[in-house]
């Protein structure tokens, strides 16, 4: 266990709770935009295409939220199980803020 796959899962981490949070932002964005189209004109053809967006926005949700808390499981256990000549280490370290960081 080196370095390094401290530092992939780290970032892996890190980039599904972007994920989340960019998902979460569409999901509140297009259920604005669909809500003003409605008030609009509640006819139009164009809402049900955006209803669509926001339905597979909405599948993305609970897939990234699995595969966040996997990343999460695989971090703390290889923080767990970490070498104590790497416990040092300025990956190590980033690894344990991240943990701290994701719950």
């Amino acid at each position: 266990m080196s370095t390094r796959d401290f530092t992939i899962k780290t970032n892996v981490l890190k980039r599904l709770a972007k994920e989340a949070v960019f998902y979460t932002k569409e999901k509140e964005q297009q259920e604005a935009r669909i809500a003003a189209m409605v008030a609009k004109d509640p006819e139009d053809y164009e809402i049900k295409k955006q209803r669509e967006v926001l339905e597979e926005t909405l599948d993305m949700l609970p897939d990234v939220e699995r595969r966040r808390k996997a990343a999460r499981q695989d971090l703390a256990n290889l923080v767990t199980n970490a070498n104590p000549d790497v416990k040092g280490s300025k990956e190590y370290e980033e690894a344990v803020q991240a943990l701290e960081a994701s719950e």
